[in-house]
């Protein structure tokens, strides 16, 4: 059973002869560029091909079931005017928001996902990354909460939405026009799978997530379903507040960082969606050994007790994460069957 196989049956209910491996390997991938000679993070934001290339590589010495589409959470927020800052060893960082004042979100332009080039760049990436005969791609989409707090700044937009609620809806539905019009581009150069990452949506309560984010987060999980393209959500953090609202998006899985009991997760999504996690990236995964990381993933599997569920580290992975514990992940799922 190759990876297309085993992630398209286990979706669908189906036996297989494992869980499949959807751990987020980010920058990691990095090594596998070059025939192997690595490329830095900066020219792994910049290059789809390259980054693309070394993805399809890292899914098969890393034993994962998708071909990682993605790169650093700031395209979008870079198509509206934030700028970025590029690295060498790590991820870009916004160094100045697209917005001074929250009050500007009205003069935004929404964009299309082909005004942005790097963002764009994602769908050149799946495209060339469709051509694999084993392993489908899956494709980053930042969520909205994220883009917004990038184009103001993730501080100035807690504020906010709290002074000045109207005007964060404003942006929100700016950004969101955006990814609506990204995922039509993906379904249509034939994508079947798609992420979300909205990590800051986590920093809001559970009341603000439900009245601001958890209506756009609708739309996106929405239109993927209407287009064929089967979703998933990636929240970091501590989500249990929210998981009952997310936990009923149209997300076929919902991934959940190790500050979430496991055990609780499962018992609040009751079957709605496939939970995807949870132990530590960093303690059980980037600074132990591999035999650490084994047994941190068959000790999750055991709260699972049973029900149908993923098994990964929480959230991405540190770049120079060693090689023999990322194996270590893909070795208990075999034994965990």
């Amino acid at each position: 059973m190759n990876s297309k196989q085993r992630l398209k049956a286990y979706l669908s209910g189906e036996a297989t002869d494992r869980r499949p491996n959807l751990t987020v390997i980010g920058s990691a991938i990095c090594r596998y560029a070059n025939d192997g000679k690595g490329m830095d993070v900066e020219t792994y934001c910049k290059d789809w091909k390259l980054m693309a290339d070394a993805a399809r590589a890292a899914a098969r010495a890393y034993k994962l079931d998708f071909i990682q589409i993605a790169s650093d959470l700031l395209r979008e927020a870079e198509g509206y005017g934030t700028k970025i800052e590029f690295y060498p060893n790590k991820l870009p960082s916004a160094i100045k928001p697209a917005l001074d004042d929250i009050s500007g979100a009205e003069k935004l332009r929404p964009l299309k996902a082909a005004d942005i080039p790097r963002l764009y760049d994602l769908v050149k990436a799946a495209e060339y990354a469709l051509e694999d005969t084993e392993v489908d791609p899956m494709v980053l989409a930042v969520g909205p909460m994220t883009v917004a707090g990038n184009v103001r700044g993730v501080e100035n937009i807690m504020v906010d939405m709290l002074d000045e609620p109207e005007d964060c809806e404003t942006l929100l539905d700016t950004v969101t026009y955006t990814t609506l019009d990204f995922i039509s581009c993906l379904a249509e150069a034939g994508v079947k799978y798609a992420y979300v990452a909205d990590p800051v949506a986590s920093l809001v309560s559970p009341k603000v997530y439900g009245k601001l984010v958890f209506p756009r987060h609708k739309q996106i999980f929405d239109h993927m379903n209407a287009l064929g393209i089967t979703g998933r959500l990636h929240v970091c953090g501590n989500t249990s507040g929210i998981l009952p609202l997310t936990s009923t998006l149209g997300a076929k899985v919902v991934d959940v960082d190790h500050l979430v009991d496991f055990d609780q997760a499962l018992n609040i999504a009751q079957a709605r969606c496939l939970l995807n996690g949870n132990i530590d990236p960093v303690a059980d995964v980037y600074t132990c050994d591999a035999a650490h990381t084994k047994q941190a993933m068959l000790d999750v599997a055991k709260k699972a007790n049973g029900r149908r569920a993923l098994f990964m580290p929480g959230c991405e992975l540190p770049t120079d994460t060693k090689l023999e514990n990322i194996l270590a992940i893909h070795e208990a799922l075999a034994e965990i069957g």
